[in-house]
């Protein structure tokens, strides 16, 4: 009996250990499958302007109607630490995440360390800031911005001091390589420029749209 009872705890010693040992090249052959399942965005055209956030403030003047966002504002008294100051634009490629849980990604960040609140211009939440490339000495959009044909779209968004917007922007590949940044139009039509980081892209990025077709009658976008 005694003996019997030794066998069993022995094998059930060594069905754990297989378990584990499963279960670990099983987490690791996840991981590495997972891991290789992102890439960078790699296209041949103009991408819409994607650069989405809810405002700080409500317009009261607007006409209503707008879509929103659920971006909402973070304070800057959080775990976030910038070093920059005054309002900044800027990429953070010290980290890479991802975009639709397919596409390698960065983080991009609109901060406001100034004394007054940040007015901008805003299509649906949308904010008017696109990407751009240095190509031929010049600096080209990679991305547009679409019209909408409904005024109810446009309203004023605004961001408090000590404020700061998170986004997810792509990490382009192509054969041009390149430097990229990201521009910010005020409301008073100033630009605010972010950080230049490396990057590749498709040379039909800089003048082909993405050509995306209205979504039904109660889309009012075209390109």
């Amino acid at each position: 009996m005694e003996n019997k009872i030794i066998k069993t705890d022995i094998k059930n010693r060594l069905m754990n250990k297989i378990t584990i040992i499963l279960v670990t090249v099983l987490s690791v052959f996840c991981s590495i499958a997972f891991g290789q399942s992102k890439c960078d965005l790699k296209i041949d055209f103009m991408l819409r302007g994607n650069i989405y956030a809810r405002s700080s403030i409500a317009d009261t003047f607007a006409l209503g109607g707008f879509g929103k966002s659920s971006n909402s504002p973070k304070s800057m008294n959080g775990e976030q630490v910038f070093s920059e100051s005054g309002l900044f634009l800027k990429i953070d490629t010290t980290e890479i995440t991802t975009l639709f849980n397919k596409y390698n990604a960065y983080k991009l960040y609109l901060g406001n360390k100034t004394d007054t609140i940040l007015v901008l211009n805003g299509s649906d939440s949308r904010l008017d800031v696109i990407a751009e490339v240095y190509h031929n000495r010049r600096w080209k959009a990679i991305e547009y911005l679409p019209n909408s044909g409904c005024g109810n779209s446009y309203h004023q968004m605004y961001l408090k001091q000590n404020e700061y917007w998170e986004f997810i922007v792509p990490k382009f590949s192509g054969k041009i390589k390149t430097k990229l940044r990201y521009r910010l139009r005020l409301a008073d039509n100033r630009f605010v420029y972010s950080n230049e980081i490396n990057t590749s892209i498709h040379k039909n990025q800089m003048v082909q749209n993405q050509k995306r077709k209205p979504q039904g009658i109660m889309d009012p976008y075209r390109d």
